[in-house]
């Protein structure tokens, strides 16, 4: 157990100490929140695509679509989705309140903050199968989230007694720019690059392993820079449960039928990381966009990044206790 634990803590620390490092240099007003917002479209536009071809580009992906592993986290996530929907209005009558708790509990940091725990998990070693579980749940999160914040949009406007609501939903727009996404371009070119085989050359090989190498200490140092505690007091209860719900509830229940299934500890580890990741950062933007609760979106989204380090914590120390993951 004492084995375990130690491994499990040299996985998660760094990221613990990342996001350390970057409350603190907002702290010192190093990293304040616009330039912050800056490196995190960086991030989101150049070097998080990079770092997915330098995952998949020398994958051997024989074996990538023989397992249920994708559609199983794409029914989870609109199963979460679902229940979710029906839950909240329980917590909160306020429809703009329902519209923040609703998205952060469902929609995860999947490539920011999922991608680099698996990796941390596995090192160097070929985590194709996770990338394709991710890419399809992000692929899920796009397509739902604009008409599920159009609907609560709606319902703010009907609430505030407001005639003017939004207008219909441009689904053929949201197509559009779904596959305008930059990380589904790194996805894309990574797969075909594996799917043929192609060779590279030396140096662009080493240009993308170094680029790949910035991916974590970045993610993680501009989500702490970005944290956000400010009204939590006022909103602890909703904003906990909200987090218990993304952190332990979801993944403890759609890890069982791949635990019993008897997965591969990539699949197992794919699924915990869909699941147990932290809510999106995009969650503040979208609830700012579509009336709802902006403050409370922010404190999710921040309390869910800190308790994740707990709870990523123990699933992996889980997995490793019980033989899951070597």
């Amino acid at each position: 157990m004492l084995e375990n634990l130690v491994v499990t803590a040299g996985i998660v620390a760094p990221f613990c100490i990342y996001l350390l490092i970057g409350i603190l240099l907002r702290k010192l007003e190093i990293l304040p929140d616009e330039l912050a917002k800056d490196i995190n479209t960086l991030l989101f536009k150049v070097f998080m695509p990079v770092n997915i071809v330098n995952s998949m580009y020398k994958a051997d992906l024989s074996t990538t679509f023989s397992n249920p592993s994708a559609p199983y986290a794409v029914v989870g996530t609109l199963l979460v989705l679902f229940v979710l929907i029906k839950l909240v209005p329980l917590i909160t009558k306020d429809p703009a309140q329902q519209g923040a708790m609703v998205h952060t509990g469902y929609r995860g940091n999947v490539m920011l903050f999922a991608l680099p725990i698996a990796q941390g998990v596995f090192g160097s070693e070929d985590i194709t199968e996770i990338l394709i579980i991710l890419t399809v749940v992000m692929m899920v999160n796009n397509f739902s989230a604009v008409p599920l914040m159009e609907g609560y949009k709606r319902k703010v406007a009907l609430a505030r007694g407001d005639a003017h609501v939004a207008a219909k939903i441009n689904y053929g727009e949201m197509i559009v720019n779904l596959f305008k996404t930059p990380i589904l371009d790194g996805v894309v070119i990574g797969f075909l690059w594996a799917l043929f085989k192609l060779p590279m050359p030396a140096v662009p090989a080493k240009v993308l392993s170094s680029m790949a190498g910035c991916v974590t200490p970045m993610a993680f140092i501009i989500m702490g820079a970005r944290m956000d505690f400010g009204h939590l007091k006022g909103n602890l209860s909703k904003s906990m449960t909200v987090s218990i719900l993304k952190l332990v509830v979801a993944p403890a229940v759609f890890l069982v039928y791949p635990l019993v299934a008897g997965w591969s500890e990539k699949l197992l580890v794919g699924v915990m990381v869909a699941f147990a990741s932290p809510s999106a950062i995009v969650g503040y933007a979208m609830s700012e966009n579509y009336d709802c609760d902006a403050d409370l979106a922010a404190e999710i989204i921040s309390l869910t990044s800190v308790l994740s380090m707990l709870t990523l914590f123990l699933w992996i120390f889980f997995f490793k206790q019980f033989g899951f993951i070597h």
